[in-house]
């Protein structure tokens, strides 16, 4: 972080503590630490401050801040973008086990609200519409919130416009890494998540095995952090669409023959000993 980087957080910092009317001593014991550590990083010193205390002190300032890590330009893009498709390729094979009719990057268009949609599945036997968006990294969990409501509201009626789905029930997923970073970013927000995802994995598994109501929630899938499970990867493939199926389809045992049209990171085998799992929390 550069000098004149962390003097315009210090002086954000200060600020915003002096627009609420608190003192330095208040800041810090809300956040946990000493009014020394407030009064460093109001100063532009962070030497020694964990990214767990800063994000507290901001918390305590209502102030939402981004750890933004930059790395070798779009190599950094095209890195997110290869763990973004492992997670979708993932959830896919999965609910294409349990006969989900699945959809990938579907786009939407309702009075204004636009967008797409990362894996969508319909169960026509009952009637069930999931609405997946997968996030390899959370810049803003406010306007990942914000967009997940967006699309729980437009898709079930693109649903029923476009393909003539009538949803008697719906789920939202939200797919995150199972990685300590989204876990302790939603535990910080929990009160903020839950009111707006209120399931977590287990439930999340359940629903889509065997959907029954309405469903919102955060959904962690293991191995996707870059380490053993992303060696595995092979090179990106495309599945060529079969004649007289539409594009964007992906089979199932109810619509055999189907294809996907984008390209999909496909895993290898777990190796010899270990195994792959959904995580659970």
């Amino acid at each position: 972080m550069a000098a004149m980087d962390r003097a315009h957080i210090g002086n954000t910092f200060r600020a915003i503590r002096v627009e609420l009317r608190l003192r330095q001593a208040d800041v810090g014991r809300r956040a946990g630490v000493s009014q020394q550590t407030v009064s460093k990083v109001e100063r532009g010193r962070f030497g020694g401050l964990s990214v767990d205390a800063y994000s507290r002190i901001a918390d305590v300032l209502d102030a939402d801040v981004q750890l933004v890590p930059r790395w070798r330009g779009p190599k950094l893009d095209r890195l997110l973008d290869r763990r973004h498709a492992f997670l979708q390729n993932r959830v896919v094979e999965t609910l294409v086990a349990l006969s989900w009719e699945v959809h990938t990057e579907q786009s939407f268009n309702h009075f204004g609200d636009r967008g797409s949609v990362d894996v969508l599945g319909w169960r026509p036997d009952l009637g069930a519409l999931l609405i997946v968006e997968i996030k390899s990294e959370i810049t803003s969990l406010e306007e990942t919130l914000r967009r997940i409501d967006v699309k729980a509201r437009v898709c079930p009626k693109a649903a029923r416009q476009e393909r003539g789905w009538v949803p008697r029930m719906v789920g939202v997923a939200v797919v995150l890494p199972d990685a300590a970073t989204h876990r302790n970013l939603l535990r910080r927000h929990s009160a903020l998540v839950s009111a707006s995802l209120p399931a977590r994995t287990v439930a999340v598994r359940r629903w889509v095995t065997e959907p029954a109501g309405d469903l919102r929630g955060v959904w962690f899938l293991r191995n996707t952090s870059g380490g053993s499970a992303m060696r595995r990867v092979e090179p990106s493939r495309r599945v060529r669409a079969t004649h007289g199926r539409r594009r964007g389809e992906v089979a199932t045992p109810n619509h055999p023959g189907a294809s996907v049209d984008r390209h999909i990171l496909v895993a290898k085998p777990p190796l010899e000993g270990g195994r792959e799992e959904v995580g659970s929390v």
